[in-house]
């Protein structure tokens, strides 16, 4: 009986070394996968002989049975995995404002030959070209087309806003339906842990897919995300639960009509609006309707306060033909989508010689004082834009977005030089080592060599104990 009990524990121990060779070889094979955690093989001694039972043999010590593998244990700190998900989190919504920044930096172009703050200067100096010869048809031609130029540049800023707002908007479904299709496959794996765990088995790799998967849903939306004790976890968004141990919440977009028709995004089972406080999804809709609405409420302020004074002067102001009351901006136009030349020759600058440059209808054709007045807006501080002139107003509009822009792309760069720091971290704890492994792997091959020598002297042992006591 002896020599085969000890067999059985070299058996054992054969199969322990054998089983955490085969996870070291799991974790190199896995060195470079994306979110794969570390694993290690939990050794224990197997239950000693006899057990304390009352009929147990009368022996003076329990004697050892061997060793077997406990569990394969998951090295994983959660607390890392908060920290980095909460930067993660953060840099996300960062990325997507510093990536419309620069869109918007694109728009407005400035500074450069084409860009809006040019167009305004080309504009008031079309007007002093024609205070120095105010009976000239072609330069009243020139101040009309340029003010046709300057009024299509705003149209196109306001267009290209209005566009850049349609692309996050659409963005904001796309994400709703990556957080639908996350939340589902957690939910799913939830499931499939459950089911390994019922055999008392341990579903790392299973666990790591999960994790791999909160961590993209992070980036998305602000989460909260609790272990339970059964080994699943329940993600909350808002307060409410997204993702149970059998269940998930989905979200939906319903388009706002209060709101230009954009998204909101909502609780498909109920409809509830769901407040978001981080995440991509919360930076595409504050993008969408507060940064670039603010951007385009710049543009209508200025423009309306350009229509105004313009015209204003330009309606008081006579024309080559020695009347008056013709406006150069069309008045119903005071947005940067809508500002345009009053194109009309009973109302407006249709006919160039309702260009007004003369102050009194005496004073045409040499008169030029109008049309100096109009030239000398580009040094009026204006109040209807804080005591500025136009040009500054815009200067300032061009400053706000420049140091904007600068501060997103600023919070990018330290947000992932922060993550970067955490992932180390973590990757110390979870990360595989090649050298660590490699050592792993020498000494389990030892015991396993050690082990099979046990096997072979209870081999000997036996040889002896049977076939030399036949022969004798």
């Amino acid at each position: 009986m002896d020599g085969i009990f000890g067999i059985e524990i070299a058996r054992k121990a054969l199969q322990a070394s054998q089983y955490a060779m085969d996870v070291t070889a799991h974790n190199i094979a896995n060195a470079n996968t994306p979110g794969y955690t570390r694993q290690r093989a939990v050794l224990g001694t197997t239950e000693p002989f006899p057990a304390p039972y009352w009929n147990r043999p009368l022996i003076n010590a329990q004697l050892g049975t061997g060793v077997e593998v406990k569990t394969v244990e998951r090295m994983r700190d959660s607390y890392f995995d908060d920290q980095l998900r909460l930067e993660n989190q953060s840099i996300a919504g960062w990325t997507i404002k510093d990536n419309a920044m620069k869109q918007i930096e694109t728009i407005f172009n400035e500074p450069s030959d084409a860009s809006t703050l040019n167009l305004m200067g080309e504009f008031w100096n079309a007007w002093q070209q024609l205070s120095k010869n105010p009976e000239s048809l072609s330069i009243r031609s020139n101040v009309v087309e340029t003010g046709r130029t300057l009024a299509t540049s705003f149209n196109q800023l306001d267009d290209k806003l209005t566009r850049l707002q349609g692309n996050l908007n659409d963005q904001v479904k796309v994400k709703v339906d990556d957080v639908n299709n996350i939340t589902q496959r957690i939910m799913q794996l939830n499931q499939d842990i459950l089911r390994v765990k019922a055999y008392n088995a341990q579903p790392n790799d299973l666990m790591d897919q999960r994790d791999q998967l909160i961590d993209d849903l992070s980036k998305i939306v602000d989460i909260q995300v609790v272990d339970m004790d059964s080994g699943t976890k329940q993600i909350f968004l808002d307060g409410r639960l997204l993702v149970g141990e059998h269940s998930v919440d989905l979200l939906q977009v319903t388009s706002n009509p209060l709101n230009n028709g954009y998204y909101d995004v909502q609780w498909a089972i109920d409809g509830a609006n769901v407040n978001l406080y981080g995440g991509e999804i919360k930076s595409l809709t504050d993008m969408r309707d507060t940064t670039v609405n603010k951007y385009k409420s710049d543009l209508n302020t200025l423009v309306s306060n350009l229509v105004s004074e313009v015209n204003g002067l330009h309606t008081t102001g006579f024309g080559l033909d020695g009347t008056t009351g013709w406006n150069f901006f069309n008045p119903a136009g005071t947005t940067a989508a809508t500002i345009a030349i009053d194109d009309s020759t009973a109302t407006g600058v249709g006919n160039l010689s309702h260009v007004a440059a003369a102050s009194t209808a005496a004073g045409v054709p040499g008169d030029n004082i109008q049309a100096l007045a109009i030239a000398q807006l580009k040094n009026k501080q204006v109040l209807g834009i804080g005591n500025i002139t136009m040009d500054d107003y815009y200067r300032s509009v061009v400053t706000d977005y420049g140091i904007e822009s600068q501060e997103s792309g600023r919070m990018v760069t330290n947000g992932k030089l922060y993550a970067d720091l955490i992932d180390k971290h973590r990757q110390s704890v979870s990360g595989v080592s090649l050298d660590e492994e490699a050592t792993n792997m020498i000494k389990y091959q030892k015991a396993y060599q050690a082990a099979a020598k046990v096997v072979a002297a209870f081999d000997d042992m036996l040889d002896v104990l049977i076939n030399g006591l036949v022969r004798h």
